[in-house]
């Protein structure tokens, strides 16, 4: 098994959001202390009156347990993308990713990608893995705080060994069992008398304590504490609760200041799109259409309704950085009509995906090579497009197109939204896929005396010709004027270059038609569509289209 373990040591503090507290009080104690308070000689367990004449203008603040649980929840839910089996702890979580380690190209490429999306929130941390849980745990917990910040340095090379080399804990153990034993016990909140009875004994790391007599530690010690160091050490069972995210995705995210810019937006986002892919992955699903609301700051003392951004995918989308680009185009058609105070992200449509869409849905290391010919990545491109174009331009500026039963031309065809992938590429209902004009199947060889066992299917006819149709229609036919025989738009001479098709309906809906088409070429030698109308109370000549 392979753990890694996330510590979030400024949790108490960096939860609270900017700009930061010196510090954070429980019970009239110091439990987190700021940089600036620290070197002002602030200490944790320190109360608060100590601490305020040590710094004068000190700026404390209560602890907030919910708003801690909350926001972890956030990060917890963005890593659910590596592995299901995630243990929450109040200031980290340990996930099991053993499983997951060939999806992401190996462990340290796992490694980098965990630590890309802490990243992401911004947040003082301290990574380490381990082949147990509790290892993985003390040596975040314990040993992180000696390194170097988290987010900006390698992976240690005690830990790369453990990692890359072996699953078994040879690698690790010198590094566990240079662990301070006072430290150690802190991170297990053993009560202080153990503490004492060790040091009394001369006992200052994990590696002393283990090469003392097992039986006389475990009467003056008692059970608890030698089972938790036979824990990091793989000696006992070690079993941990796996943590449920909710069933439905509907996130607030409370932002540390009001924000007038939209651009101080987008890191926000990124936060909910990051939890919403971790959520996605989790429950395996894909996201059709989501909701952004922007709650913004109440004007004397009178709330104002949020500013809500929809956003209907053309292709259903697990990764948050495809979610990002179209929820910034989206957030950058519309200004803020006042400062925003929090962001809520709500998932409106989700999808279980089909294998071409898991396809697309999977890690880049896994995924096809970018020159592949395979039909669903052109579909999945184009897809993008589409959502890119509808979230920049509005949905209604990009639409398709849909065939209708109507030989009448400008009731042939309809616009539609395109709320799905079928749409989205220009499917239209009842039109078949394929059109082939060859027999769908030959005749049996049947005597002709005696019935018929099996009737031959009748032979298909070959497709016509097609007829020539304009793309761009004009939404009202324009008059056309004769002028000495000749039919003349705008000033323009016309000469007809086809036969008439006629065309003749409507006569179901009591707007009937009666018209003879032409192709007709002017003197700059562009084509058009024409038509003689027939009908009594609309007879003349009509220009219908152009042709490209």
């Amino acid at each position: 098994m392979w753990w890694i373990a996330l510590y979030l040591p400024q949790w108490p503090l960096e939860a609270l959001g900017t700009p930061l507290p010196d510090a954070v009080e429980e019970g009239g104690h110091i439990i987190c202390v700021g940089p600036a308070a620290a070197q002002a000689g602030v200490h944790l367990g320190m109360s608060l009156p100590a601490a305020e004449v040590r710094q004068p203008g000190l700026k404390v603040l209560a602890r907030r347990p919910e708003q801690e649980a909350q926001a972890l929840r956030m990060i917890a839910m963005a890593a659910l993308r590596f592995s299901p089996n995630l243990h929450l702890r109040p200031d980290g979580f340990l996930i099991e990713v053993q499983s997951s380690l060939r999806l992401f190209g190996g462990p340290l490429r796992l490694w980098r990608q965990l630590q890309g999306v802490i990243h992401e929130f911004k947040v003082s941390h301290h990574l380490a893995a381990g082949p147990f849980p509790e290892t993985a745990w003390l040596l975040a917990r314990v040993r992180g705080p000696g390194q170097a910040q988290a987010r900006h340095r390698r992976l240690p090379n005690a830990l790369r060994l453990g990692v890359t080399q072996s699953r078994d804990l040879q690698a690790l153990r010198p590094a566990l069992d240079a662990l301070p034993v006072p430290l150690v016990l802190q991170a297990w909140g053993a009560p202080s008398t153990t503490a004492g009875l060790l040091q009394g004994l001369g006992v200052h790391t994990l590696g002393e304590w283990r090469a003392l007599p097992r039986a006389g530690l475990q009467r003056r010690l008692g059970p608890d504490a030698m089972r938790l160091l036979d824990a990091a050490y793989g000696q006992a069972s070690d079993p941990r609760a796996f943590w449920a995210p909710p069933p439905t995705f509907d996130e607030r995210l409370d932002l540390p200041e009001r924000i007038a810019e939209l651009e101080g937006l987008i890191p926000a986002l990124q936060q909910l799109l990051q939890a919403l892919q971790g959520w996605l992955v989790a429950q395996a699903r894909l996201a059709g259409a989501m909701a952004l609301h922007l709650l913004h700051e109440a004007r004397r003392h009178e709330p104002l309704p949020d500013t809500v951004h929809r956003l209907q995918l053309a292709a259903p989308e697990q990764q948050a950085d495809a979610l990002q680009r179209l929820g910034g185009e989206r957030l950058h058609r519309q200004p803020l009509v006042a400062p925003v105070v929090a962001l809520r992200l709500v998932l409106q449509a989700s999808e279980r995906p089909e294998t071409q869409d898991l396809q697309q849905a999977l890690p880049m290391a896994t995924r096809l090579q970018p020159g592949s010919q395979d039909p669903a990545v052109t579909r999945q491109a184009l897809a993008h497009l589409l959502d890119r174009l509808q979230a920049r331009l509005g949905e209604q500026a990009v639409q398709g197109l849909r065939c209708r039963d109507d030989h009448r031309p400008e009731r042939a065809s309809s616009t539609v939204t395109l709320t799905g992938q079928a749409a989205a590429l220009g499917v239209a209902d009842g039109v078949p896929d394929q059109l082939t004009d060859q027999p769908t199947d030959q005749p049996t060889d049947q005597p002709t005396d005696g019935p018929l066992r099996h009737a031959p299917r009748p032979t298909p006819r070959p497709l016509p010709r097609p007829l020539p149709r304009p793309l761009w229609l004009l939404d009202e036919p324009e008059p056309l004027t004769e002028h000495q025989g000749r039919l003349v738009h705008r000033g323009t001479a016309l000469v007809l270059r086809t036969r008439p098709e006629r065309i003749e309906a409507g006569w179901f809906d009591d707007e009937p038609v009666c018209r003879d088409y032409y192709v007709a070429e002017d003197t700059d030698h562009r084509l058009c569509w024409i038509y003689r109308e027939h009908r009594a109370q609309a007879q003349g000549w009509f220009l219908h289209g152009w042709f490209n």
